[in-house]
């Protein structure tokens, strides 16, 4: 499957039209399915648990139908609501994660197609003053098994969507799903070893001519890159892609740089702009420092005047930490990769600092009037440099350093007690000894 193939795939599974559409479909192929059986079986169908005349089945039919009308009509209003209130009281951002649910798509779908087996069974009963006769008793049982999964959804849905509103609930999925982006992108442990210069080769590159441009086919986020179509559509050239998933870009932006200059026919530029997917919004699958994005955004918010919730910013710190605690004990892919022949591939990089960078410090900007937080980010430093120790990652420290110096220091000229000072300034020396 290509990129741009994946990146669909994906942006289907996380709409909420797509999986709903097919589990509803699903029920009225049941349906329809169900009756075909029933018809075989003669006009009184196949008599399992409904016993009725063609009466009593339009009765039941109707009755479960138009319940099931109500309740969807209430569960699309439910999550209508709670996205509302994700994205004000947490950060817009989460809300592809909330429609990507399996839950709520899946439970979403089972209500309509519940309804339409409903539908599909009814139209099919006949009774004697209409012809043949016929009762699709199996049907109809089904269709009554079906009213109280119905119930059992509803329980089951408005119990998710209670947990799904919770600050820590949507910190821990966000973290989870950043987790395994990270252990999907960054396999590798850390282990100390020389790596090219990448920028270096890029210039040696300029100083022998100018490249060739390939832009961005509309403006928008890089969703996915496919590195093996790059190489397959631009063989024996040199390539610099520029950006990363997650970077924005505009028509105007370069995605990829070609030497020589001309190597490429119309076609072959086409397939390179079609190795990148650009969509509207970012996705966590490719891109780590989505899901960094979105647990920095809860906590600002948390500390926000009009919400006033450190308690919500200390755990979405507690998570960025085991986010960051991961990226410590793991090795960057290599930039620079030497293909066939002389050919060469260079790829931007997130670096560690760049991770911590976007995990804290915004963070800790907002947070110097808040000593409890100030302290859990100089906490959350103090872990990360035991786990960049642990593999001999000793380079990433000095970041760590910094980032404490700016976060404890301003918060110790703020803080209005004197205890918060002495206990910030406590911490901040025992940090520093940790991470010398």
């Amino acid at each position: 499957m290509t990129g741009r193939l994946r990146a669909l795939w994906q942006n289907l599974l996380a709409g909420f039209w797509f999986v709903p559409g097919a589990v509803a479909v699903a029920f009225a192929g049941l349906a329809l399915v169900l009756i075909e059986v029933d018809r075989k079986a003669g006009p009184s169908g196949i008599r399992f648990g409904f016993g009725g005349d063609a009466g009593a089945a339009r009765d039941i039919l109707a009755t479960i139908a138009g319940s099931l009308i109500t309740v969807a009509g209430l569960t699309f209003s439910l999550t209508i609501v709670v996205l509302t209130l994700i994205s004000s009281q947490f950060t817009p951002r989460a809300l592809r994660g909330f429609l990507a649910d399996r839950v709520n798509q899946v439970t979403a779908g089972a209500f309509v197609g519940i309804f339409l087996y409903c539908l599909l069974v009814l139209g099919s009963v006949r009774g004697e003053g209409n012809g043949e006769a016929f009762v699709p008793a199996l049907s109809v049982t089904g269709a009554i098994a079906l009213g109280f999964l119905t119930l059992v959804l509803l329980l089951l849905f408005i119990h998710h969507m209670g947990q799904s509103i919770q600050a820590s609930h949507i910190a821990a999925r966000v973290a989870q799903g950043t987790l395994a982006a990270v252990d999907r992108l960054h396999p590798e442990l850390y282990e100390r070893a020389h790596q090219e210069d990448h920028t270096e080769i890029v210039r040696r590159w300029f100083r022998e001519g100018e490249p060739e441009s390939i832009g961005a086919p509309h403006a928008g986020y890089v969703q996915l890159i496919d590195l093996d179509a790059l190489v397959a559509h631009a063989p024996a050239t040199r390539l610099e892609v520029t950006v990363r998933p997650g970077d924005f870009v505009t028509e105007d932006s370069p995605l990829v740089r070609i030497w020589p200059a001309g190597a490429l026919d119309a076609a072959s530029r086409t397939s390179l702009r079609r190795s990148f997917a650009v969509e509207s919004e970012r996705d966590l699958r490719e891109d780590p420092s989505f899901g960094i994005r979105q647990l920095s955004d809860i906590a600002i918010k948390a500390l926000s005047p009009g919400i006033n919730d450190p308690t919500t910013a200390v755990t979405c710190i507690g998570y960025l930490q085991a986010v960051l605690e991961r990226l410590a004990g793991r090795a960057v892919p290599p930039a620079v990769h030497h293909l066939e022949g002389n050919a060469v591939m260079v790829v931007q990089r997130r670096s560690f600092e760049e991770y911590v960078d976007d995990s804290l410090s915004e963070i800790g900007r907002y947070s110097r009037e808040n000593a409890r937080v100030v302290l859990a980010l100089l906490s959350t430093l103090s872990s990360v440099g035991d786990a960049a120790r642990r593999p001999g990652a000793l380079e990433r420290l000095g970041v760590l350093r910094e980032l404490g110096e700016a976060f404890a220091e301003p918060a110790v000229e703020a803080a209005g007690k004197e205890r918060d000072k002495h206990v910030l300034r406590r911490r901040l020396e025992r940090l520093l000894s940790e991470l010398a």
